[in-house]
């Protein structure tokens, strides 16, 4: 057979019947005849050069390279479910998937998110709560359309468009007998306990040093993976947190008392979208959107 490509019925047929175990089932849930699924399993088995499926009886079981490729066509089959969704919805209708870590996703996002859906109602809003490392990759495989994040490693598949600025700052209880310090530095909390997130976090490495070069140890009461997680530790009275004040920081919150830290470090709070194609026009409204909803305040300023 000269070409070797694959079909989207083939691949269909192959998914099916996977998923049903026999031709005859999936056949059914494909609105097709038994023939031409077997006759779509022969011609892809043909053109890979590979068997596919062993009878067992009635059933027929998937082999190793078969069980491989569907795999490989999770990702292909859905961005057909999302292209289909919003065709299904009307002309005027679509969908906006949206990736972020859960500080972004609870203090930001869900703010966005209500103008966005006021201004567009017939579009539909996927927000996928995720870790910085997976808003990149979903965004950089296509399966998001733009992500928000304050910590994004560097990948050639995507682009960060900066929108925030803000500065290390330390979170404590309201009780904390510093809490109302102007300024706090290493030195302050030397005897504090210390809130902190996990080694994978890219600043996590950063604040070390910040203490290690003012010659302080801190002692450690926990580590956590989410900076929402480290805010409930300090305000359970576990310890302090020395973290990014954007979004959570709420001075308004009295079981709280954000405090400006030095030395300081800066982050930026980026949209993420993809390098290699130009956004797509929810995608670009949902971000000028975010630009107009955040606001200067005492721990940010625009990027």
């Amino acid at each position: 057979m000269r070409n070797r490509r694959p079909t989207l019925v083939e691949l269909e047929a192959l998914r099916a019947t996977i998923a049903n175990g026999t031709t005859a089932g999936a056949a059914q849930r494909l609105g097709c005849s038994q023939s031409s699924v077997s006759r779509a399993l022969a011609l892809l088995e043909a053109r890979l050069g590979v068997p596919l499926f062993e009878r067992a009886g009635r059933l027929i079981r998937p082999t190793a390279e078969a069980l491989a490729i569907n795999d490989e066509l999770d990702d292909v089959f859905h961005a057909l479910d999302r292209v289909a969704s919003g065709l299904a919805a009307g002309p005027a209708a679509g969908r906006l998937t949206v990736a972020a870590p859960p500080a972004f996703a609870l203090a930001l996002l869900s703010r966005a998110a209500a103008r966005f859906r006021a201004v567009h109602p017939q579009i539909v809003l996927q927000v996928e709560v995720v870790g910085s490392d997976a808003v990149v990759a979903l965004v950089a495989e296509g399966r998001a359309d733009l992500g928000v994040t304050d910590s994004a490693p560097l990948h050639s598949g995507v682009r960060l468009e900066p929108f925030r600025l803000s500065a290390l700052a330390c979170v404590l209880p309201s009780g904390h007998p510093l809490a109302e310090s102007p300024v706090l530095r290493p030195a302050d909390l030397a005897d504090t306990p210390a809130i902190a997130l996990t080694r994978r976090h890219s600043m996590r490495a950063r604040i070390d040093r910040l203490f290690a070069e003012a010659g302080v140890e801190r002692p450690l009461a926990a580590e956590t993976s989410t900076a929402i997680s480290a805010l409930e530790l300090v305000r359970a009275g576990l310890g302090v947190a020395v973290m990014n004040p954007f979004p959570l920081a709420d001075d308004a919150d009295p079981t709280l008392r954000w405090r400006p830290f030095e030395p300081t470090l800066e982050y930026r709070s980026c949209c993420v979208l993809p390098a290699a194609a130009p956004p797509t026009p929810n995608a670009r409204r949902f971000q000028k959107l975010l630009n107009g909803l955040t606001r200067a305040d005492r721990w940010s300023r625009p990027a």
